[in-house]
């Protein structure tokens, strides 16, 4: 009997974090981390353009981006080749930025791109990447400090380059600035009436308190 009453606790043990696991990956619970750059929430899922676009337009929301990081990527120029490299977004929003511009300009358009400080691209290189047999091309126009997160990357891209190159694929993540801290949920669920369900988010540490 005391077996079995055993048995029957470590059951209801696991059932339970397993039922915690799985809230977690679909939205269910809460998570918080050290965001990179200035976001306060990133959402994880399949969003189209219009869907970020929604986002940027609500009420709550300061800056709203498509945030991406594409792996295995192979980076050409004239003189070296790197292989399964690190590829992420170059955002416009100055309040999402991953990473200050240490030498050039920002990228003007999806021909230009922005290399990390020490990773081997250089300012003025004509750069091609390809991956999984799509390819792009363009100029680095600018140098990057080493990006919050993803200290290994060796370019950002556009957004536009980055669709391209990754098959016009929805984008996988999105980064949030909120106008308040105190909106944040708030904007979680205006965030649900936009996507028709809730996607898996995390918040800031910064956000604790306040969601």
């Amino acid at each position: 009997m005391i077996r079995r009453g055993f048995v029957g606790v470590v059951g209801f043990a696991v059932a339970a974090v397993g039922a915690f696991v799985v809230l977690d990956r679909f939205g269910g619970s809460e998570k918080f981390a050290d965001l990179p750059g200035g976001a306060d929430v990133r959402l994880v899922g399949r969003f189209t353009p219009d869907q970020v676009e929604r986002l940027a337009a609500l009420p709550e929301a300061a800056a709203v981006e498509c945030d991406d990081a594409l792996y295995d990527v192979d980076v050409a120029t004239g003189r070296l080749n790197l292989a399964q490299a690190t590829v992420l977004t170059a955002v416009r929003s100055p309040e999402l930025q991953r990473a200050a511009l240490v030498q050039g300009r920002a990228a003007g358009s999806d021909a230009e791109l922005l290399a990390v400080d020490g990773r081997g691209l250089r300012l003025g290189e004509w750069v091609t990447m390809t991956r999984a047999g799509r390819g792009v091309a363009g100029t680095v126009v600018g140098v990057v400090a080493r990006p919050a997160g993803q200290p290994d990357a060796v370019a950002l891209l556009p957004a536009g380059a980055m669709s391209r190159l990754d098959g016009a694929a929805p984008c996988g993540e999105v980064a949030v600035r909120l106008k308040r801290r105190s909106e944040a949920t708030a904007f979680q669920r205006a965030a649900k009436g936009v996507l028709g369900g809730d996607p898996a988010v995390t918040y800031d540490d910064s956000l604790r308190g306040h969601v």
